[in-house]
């Protein structure tokens, strides 16, 4: 049974064929392309669960084509993990700035991707218990993954969406950045506290005074979401 379906955008013969290989036996369908052009144009036509993308790419590159696809009506929540060379954090940073949802340094163990992919998959399309939370207009459902602030329809990324749904079921509660990391990222990586506040800094640009008012920094500890007082 296939699981989900991957685009995998390398213009390395042997990643892409390596990558391809590993992800089919874990059941995954997957699709591969040798630049950001055919990539984005098989994205369009397939509608894939997970885009795999290096960011030392012909044409426009990684970084652009992840920008790209977040301009995207039809493609921009598509989780994208990043594949590179370099691990500075600054790149890291810009990755997830461009839209990115996680970042793999080449070369990566096999049990690496793998793992990295079904818990990327597994956070998009995770359903839980309670699936929908309402806050001071805003209103956001696991159904449909949407949402919304005083009627008007809010685009998140797939992580910031799982950020902020985990910031709204603890009202009041600070959350420290190992409780974040095990809860929305599902992977036990090196995850600095720049790479945390940008993805903070990303929702509350998105929810504007609402995210100001609502999502709190902890300094020194973590983030909480304080709800209205009544």
């Amino acid at each position: 049974m296939i699981e989900s379906k991957i685009i995998v955008v390398d213009d390395e013969d042997d990643l892409r064929s390596l990558a391809k290989g590993l992800l089919e036996e874990g059941g995954y369908m997957v699709v591969t392309c040798k630049d950001t052009d055919e990539g984005y144009q098989r994205m369009l036509k397939s509608k894939p669960d997970l885009a795999i993308v290096d960011i030392n790419m012909p044409t426009i590159g990684g970084i652009e084509f992840c920008r790209l696809i977040r301009q995207t009506p039809t493609l921009k929540n598509t989780p994208i993990i990043m594949l590179t060379v370099e691990s500075t954090e600054t790149n890291k940073v810009i990755g997830f700035d461009s839209g990115a949802d996680d970042y793999i340094v080449k070369p990566f163990s096999n049990r690496e991707l793998v793992a990295r992919v079904k818990a990327l998959i597994r956070r998009s399309k995770r359903k839980d218990t309670v699936n929908k939370l309402e806050s001071d207009g805003l209103v956001i459902s696991l159904e449909g993954r949407t949402v919304s602030l005083n009627g008007k329809k809010i685009q998140l990324r797939p992580k910031e969406f799982d950020l902020l749904f985990l910031l709204l079921q603890k009202p009041g509660i600070v959350l420290n950045r190992e409780f974040i990391l095990e809860n929305v990222f599902e992977y036990n990586i090196s995850i600095t506290t720049r790479t945390i506040d940008t993805h903070i800094k990303n929702l509350r640009n998105a929810l504007k005074p609402w995210g100001r008012k609502h999502i709190k920094t902890i300094f020194g500890i973590g983030f909480k979401f304080e709800p209205n007082k009544k």
